[in-house]
């Protein structure tokens, strides 16, 4: 390692533990108030119209914070894809192992029910326990599946790769502006565009519903692109 780098990283180590001290200096930790989710817990429902309140919560109540974790999702896509197609993969060809009937065979029967159960998962996350974050991975779990019985380069070229990276920015642009929308009509922005609905139904939640839908795409399509990253610059599954 050259004298630089250790420079760099030693003095990055360093503000980071100093970064750390001066917070651990300026927080008072005073145990967990019994009164602090008794508002989300009593009016959670009602102003939201999710029966699950940590949707609620992560899509209405905390709507600022969910989005950054979008762009904190998507930077980490991004410098994955990027990172791995400029570094070196393995110089040795990896022979193509033929797939084994028994996973080809598993892969078709499960594929369709893991699939099914991501958009249960993403259309319900507003009523049951479920929601984009958690369907989008469930779903892509599935087609890592798909890859180890068909190779992922057969899965890449039948879900069109270069199309499914750019659709995936174009999701989180839809998501900006189903945002800011409301300022157009007079409104503050992060506020519901649709009525909350009758609670318990599909149409409840107000945008809960298009939320979790938009970000279970963007989270199917992000955990593909990081699943094929790896395979090419590794190698085949």
């Amino acid at each position: 390692m050259r004298r630089s780098s250790l420079y760099m990283i030693i003095t990055a180590s360093a503000l980071v533990i100093c970064f750390c001290a001066l917070l651990m200096m300026m927080f008072e930790y005073r145990g967990a108030r019994e009164e602090a989710g008794a508002a989300y817990i009593e009016r959670g429902a009602i102003d939201t119209g999710a029966a699950n309140l940590v949707s609620a919560i992560y899509l209405n109540y905390r709507l600022f914070d969910t989005l950054f974790e979008l762009l904190v999702f998507s930077v980490a896509v991004l410098g994955v894809r990027f990172y791995l197609a400029e570094q070196k993969g393995s110089e040795e060809e990896i022979a193509r192992i033929p797939e084994s009937q028994v996973i080809r065979t598993a892969a078709d029967l499960l594929f369709p029910p893991i699939l099914l159960l991501g958009i249960y998962l993403v259309l319900f996350g507003h009523l049951s326990p479920g929601g984009g974050f958690g369907g989008g991975t469930v779903a892509g779990t599935g087609l890592l599946l798909c890859a180890v019985a068909l190779g992922a380069d057969v899965v890449a070229r039948r879900f069109h790769e270069a199309a499914l990276e750019r659709f995936e920015w174009e999701i989180l642009l839809a998501i900006l502006l189903l945002v800011l929308i409301p300022v157009l009509l007079g409104r503050l922005p992060f506020t519901d565009l649709l009525p909350r609905g009758r609670l318990g139904s599909l149409a409840s939640g107000g945008s809960i519903l298009i939320y979790n839908a938009l970000i279970g795409i963007k989270v199917f399509i992000g955990t593909w692109v990081v699943i094929y990253s790896f395979v090419r610059h590794r190698g085949e599954i």
